[in-house]
């Protein structure tokens, strides 16, 4: 059986975890890139050395990430955003490679969520890419539902993110999130029968 990597991907509020959530209750495993990310800002030495150095030490509290200043610090300018990039990307991927090596040991299909797979180049990374695609104006209600956060913020945050619909001509799939949640489970469990041809 062939083994695959598929990426699940998509603007901030697209509904990539609804996307996750329903193929991990489906019995499909998830790795979540964004997790791991943020496990290893938090854990590991050698990344928090660097996180230190290029942002400065108000970039821990009591040796806790401090998410606030960091997120404030990286999505003011672009230049900053590729340099915690280079900084997380790597150890991140590496990561994900031992966990999916794991994982085919006893499957042959690992999803990985990861929001920034066209912006950090990864598309050869993976076997496939699936899109979770909503249009800008329903993803910006959507975070301001869920987050404390300003309108201005979010745009602020996807200015570095390439626009989804450019995205569309690059994924192997499109799944379309912008009605209901069961018409997304019903995109789903058709990529899900393609899958299975495919891993075949």
């Amino acid at each position: 059986m062939k083994k695959i990597k598929i990426a699940i991907t998509g603007g901030i509020g697209s509904g990539k975890s609804l996307v996750s959530d329903y193929l991990e209750n489906k019995g499909f495993p998830v790795l979540r890139a964004d997790l791991i990310a943020k496990e290893l800002m938090a854990h590991d030495s050698e990344v928090k050395r660097l996180l230190v150095s290029e942002f400065g030490a108000d970039s821990f509290i009591d040796d806790k990430l401090n998410t606030k200043f960091l997120a404030e610090k990286v999505f003011s300018n672009e230049e900053d955003v590729l340099k915690i990039n280079a900084i997380v990307h790597p150890p991140t991927m590496e990561k994900i490679d031992q966990l999916a090596n794991d994982i085919f040991k006893s499957q042959n299909v690992v999803f990985i969520e990861s929001a920034l797979v066209f912006e950090a180049n990864l598309e050869d990374y993976f076997d496939y890419i699936m899109l979770v695609y909503t249009d800008e104006k329903t993803r910006i209600e959507r975070v301001l539902l869920r987050e404390q956060v300003t309108e201005e913020k979010i745009r602020a945050r996807m200015q570095f993110q390439i626009p989804d619909e450019d995205k569309k001509e690059d994924a192997d799939f499109v799944i379309d999130n912008s009605t209901t949640i069961e018409e997304l489970q019903n995109r789903i469990e058709f990529i899900l029968i393609l899958m299975k041809q495919l891993t075949a």
